[in-house]
């Protein structure tokens, strides 16, 4: 039976194999040498122990030479003492074997070598960020959160670590990893309040002995991803985005407009633009008649579905927008064909208001609290919790305002403080491209850093972040990300190739022999090679990822999985259930 299989480093394919003479040459000289030790030291041990002043000659060669003949006495100690050593270079020689045929390191792990420099290393110490977080935190908290930890060195217990300036971009495929490694530390090491996304519940049952004691605990959840889940009742207004400054509630209501756009259809919808532009235009004027006289959002679902209901128009004129009264006027009076085309358009753009489930969660109810995104910011240690899922009650218009309106609050806040917010918020965004669909996310990355407002938008793929952002959206992400942190398990040529290109090329020597009527000859030569290929990059594990970090070359790093963090206090471990 024949035996199959590949190399687990197909790089060694290429490596030049020595001549076997070459080989015998060097195992016999190794024979001789250890020969002429072990019988050197017998000698001289034999003689140091039986003190017969027997002359030993000072050329090793010729001590060996006198011994074989029989012209220098080998006693029992000498013969004991060689045996010892010669039993002491074979298992050597068995140890470096062992080495050799054991589990080769991963490929990225032999890639390193032509990476990230020591300095660039050491830039992402924890000693590094934590200079950084003792001018942006209080003097209470810097010393206990320096930053976030996305890693270590591969093989060592050095850390690496993010400021609280840098933003992610997290790309990981399904089952790689990326909650337990990145975005439950990010939780457990916040050092103020928390907002994070994701389509399962097991983000709330794996952080809550976490979040639960140090500050309130909110969960966003219209789709019931967390059924039972124990919590106050309590509701999210979107209107409330458009409220926040009377001279633009306009341009807040395009803003939520395109957010129920961009959540229904993407940032590229195709189809007519003229419909969908006229659509998003319909929603927007319906939100902000909404919002000026104080209606819940849901009448927008009411008004979207009957083209005959003329009672936003009043709304609008009534509170001295009339301009926008006039606009939406105008679009009632187009012709029937074309206003039922847009305004079916805009209707299934407002599907989520009218489903009862998402309802309970964006207009009041009774005993049910108004979620205050002002009053969230500026706490302590509050938790977000916005969870959404793909499917025909998807929510992703209203988390992915709940979350802008968070954001928006941050924004303000650090603006009262100077510019920055005085604790950091830490938003690990997990399955960004189904819960946060929001249109300026990308455009948030080149100034939020500023402002200690932490993104890590987590992805499966690029090609998952341009349906959503399209493609000037998610270069734009792609480039502005102080961390781009790439965990395997992607298939996506075309990002695969990007990274290519950004890890670079190395100079390799080749060497080859030739052997002609007895004379051997070898030659020398260079070559450019890819320091890591497409097919490797997509075949990317043994807990590794790729860390491209500004201003620096490239890094692999070992991911750590929240249970095998072993620097976080008992404290921290006793509430972790993976870590009990």
């Amino acid at each position: 039976m024949s035996k199959q299989g590949g190399r687990t480093n197909a790089r060694n394919a290429g490596k030049s194999v020595a001549d076997p003479r070459t080989i015998l040459g060097f195992f016999i000289l190794g024979l001789v040498f250890l020969a002429v030790v072990a019988v050197n030291v017998g000698v001289r041990v034999s003689r140091a122990i039986t003190g017969v002043p027997e002359e030993i000659p000072a050329n090793p060669m010729q001590v060996l030479f006198m011994v074989a003949a029989g012209k220098l006495d080998f006693t029992t100690p000498a013969i004991v003492t060689s045996i010892a050593i010669a039993a002491i270079a074979a298992s050597a020689a068995i140890i470096v074997a062992l080495q050799r045929t054991a589990k080769p390191k991963p490929v990225v792990d032999t890639a390193a070598k032509h990476l990230a420099s020591l300095s660039d290393i050491k830039s992402l110490s924890k000693d590094a960020a934590a200079a950084k977080a003792a001018k942006w935190l209080p003097a209470e908290l810097a010393p206990d959160y320096p930053g976030l930890r996305m890693g270590k060195v591969p093989g060592t217990t050095t850390g690496l670590y993010s400021t609280w300036e840098d933003l992610y971009l997290v790309i990981f495929g399904p089952r790689m990893g990326k909650t337990t490694s990145q975005v439950i530390p990010a939780i457990v090491d916040a050092p103020g309040p928390v907002l994070t996304t994701s389509n399962k519940r097991d983000i709330i049952d794996e952080t809550i002995g976490i979040t639960g004691p140090r500050g309130t605990v909110y969960a966003f959840d219209p789709q019931r991803i967390a059924y039972g889940f124990e919590q106050e009742p309590w509701f999210y207004d979107p209107l409330d985005l458009v409220r926040r400054e009377e001279a633009t509630m306009d341009a807040a209501a395009t803003e939520l407009a395109d957010i129920f756009k961009c959540a229904s259809q993407g940032e590229n919808s195709g189809g007519d633009a003229f419909f969908a532009n006229q659509a998003t235009d319909l929603l927007s004027r319906l939100f902000l008649a909404a919002a000026v006289d104080n209606r819940p959002i849901t009448d927008v679902f009411k008004w979207v579905n009957d083209d005959s209901d003329r009672t936003p128009v009043r709304l609008l004129e009534q509170h001295g927008w009339s301009m926008q009264a006039e606009a939406l006027q105008g679009q009632y009076n187009t012709t029937e064909k074309t206003r039922s085309g847009f305004f079916s358009q805009a209707s299934q753009i407002a599907m989520p208001l009218g489903r009862r489930e998402a309802a309970r969660w964006i207009t009041p109810t009774e005993g049910a609290r108004k979620f205050d995104p002002d009053a969230f910011v500026r706490s302590a240690h509050d938790t977000l919790y916005i969870l959404s899922k793909e499917g025909a009650d998807n929510a992703a218009a209203l988390t992915t305002a709940l979350t802008a309106a968070v954001m928006k609050s941050a924004e303000a806040y650090g603006e009262a403080n100077g510019g920055r917010l005085p604790v950091p918020l830490v938003a690990p965004l997990d399955e960004a491209a189904n819960v946060v669909r929001w249109p300026q996310l990308p455009r948030l990355y080149s100034h939020y850093g500023s402002r200690s407002i932490i993104l890590m938008t987590i992805l499966q793929s690029y090609a998952q972040g341009v349906s959503v952002w399209g493609e000037e959206g998610m270069e734009a992400l792609w480039s502005a990300s102080a961390i781009l942190l790439y965990g395997g398990g992607v298939r996506d040529e075309k990002m695969l190739q990007k990274m290519e290109a950004l890890i670079g090329d190395f100079e390799e020597w080749t060497e080859s022999v030739s052997i002609s009527q007895g004379n051997r000859s070898v030659s020398r030569s260079t070559r450019e090679k890819k320091i890591l290929t497409v097919a490797e990059l997509a075949s990317l594990g043994d807990n590794r990822a790729v860390v491209f970090a500004a201003k620096r070359r490239p890094l692999i790093a070992q991911l750590e999985p929240f249970w095998e963090r072993t620097y976080w206090s008992e404290d921290i471990k006793a509430a972790l259930p993976g870590l009990k």
